[in-house]
């Protein structure tokens, strides 16, 4: 066979990017600095992108716990002494059931204090040593009473008692969930143009150290679209196993951090769980593929263009 029947391959193999072109002569070198710095960039940012993803939906999972547990849920506290305490606790339930807008109000009992109060303050029946206030349990129809006729209503009844639909801790909760969110994607489009950036330096120095070779083949009828998908598809293949290498690393990292916080109110998991970590192992070594994928492919045809 001649030399340039040889490169001049069929026009539906020329148009595949991730065709592995067999006996064809190795362009790309199979291994090298540029070989190993495109698989070590890949793994680094798939880690780190696996890594911010999995934060932000750490922090997204616990504001929505906190929001779906506060939703629909009010809490009257009422602090008083002792022997005025339980009058102001009938004043109080009795107001609450003749209040538009609430569904049912409960009086806690002891063994629910203890157990609301054990995350912060440990075990121990200790209700008895300190000045603990009752707490009711309000269920609330959205929207809710107002907040402030309510207030007005119990102070009247129940000097003592504070009415708390849990707003001032929802809308930060919200506020800092939604800022975590927009930092997690903002941190993982920097690692992306950061590996777009280190890809297209491997394509573009691997490309000038074989510039001979490629005017060579350019000359026996070898054709531009062989030579690119000649780089693009090493590089890729590279960027997709350093990609699930990172990726893997990352999730087995994530799988070895313990609790924050175990057994207390601010207890915070930042394992994804099993269909998240099944979504950042698919999508981040193939986002990882995709970015080298056109990063080379846009940097060896400017290149190529440039060459004589």
């Amino acid at each position: 066979m001649s030399g340039p029947s040889r490169f001049r391959l069929p026009a539906l193999l020329r148009r595949l990017p991730f065709t592995d072109w067999g006996g064809d002569p190795p362009i790309v070198p199979r291994s090298g600095w540029a070989a190993a710095l495109t698989a070590l960039t890949a793994l680094a940012m798939s880690f780190l992108a696996v890594l911010t993803l999995s934060a932000g939906i750490a922090a997204d999972r616990l504001a929505e716990n906190w929001r779906s547990e506060l939703a629909g849920v009010a809490t009257v506290r009422i602090s008083a002494p002792r022997d005025d305490l339980e009058a102001r606790v009938t004043a109080a339930l009795t107001v609450l059931a003749t209040a538009p807008g609430i569904i049912d109000a409960r009086l806690l009992s002891e063994a629910e204090h203890l157990m609301l109060l054990e995350p912060w303050l440990g075990a121990g029946n200790w209700l008895d040593d300190l000045p603990v206030p009752r707490l009711i349990e309000v269920k609330v129809a959205e929207p809710g009473p107002d907040r402030a006729q309510m207030q007005a209503r119990l102070d009247a009844a129940a000097p003592g008692a504070v009415y708390d639909d849990h707003a001032l801790w929802r809308q930060p909760l919200v506020r800092a969930a939604t800022a975590l969110r927009r930092l997690a994607w903002f941190a993982t489009a920097l690692i992306a143009l950061a590996a777009a950036g280190m890809v297209a330096l491997a394509a573009r120095s691997t490309l000038a150290v074989n510039a001979e070779v490629v005017r060579v083949i350019r000359l026996i009828g070898g054709e531009d679209r062989f030579i690119e998908n000649a780089f693009v598809h090493r590089l890729a293949t590279r960027a997709a196993l350093g990609g699930l290498a990172g990726a893997v690393l990352g999730a087995a990292s994530l799988a070895l951090m313990p609790e924050l916080a175990p057994g207390t109110a601010l207890a915070l998991s930042l394992g994804p769980d099993p269909a998240d970590l099944a979504t950042l192992l698919l999508a981040v070594p193939a986002v990882a593929a995709m970015i080298a994928w056109a990063t080379a492919r846009h940097s060896v045809r400017l290149m190529l263009r440039q060459m004589y």
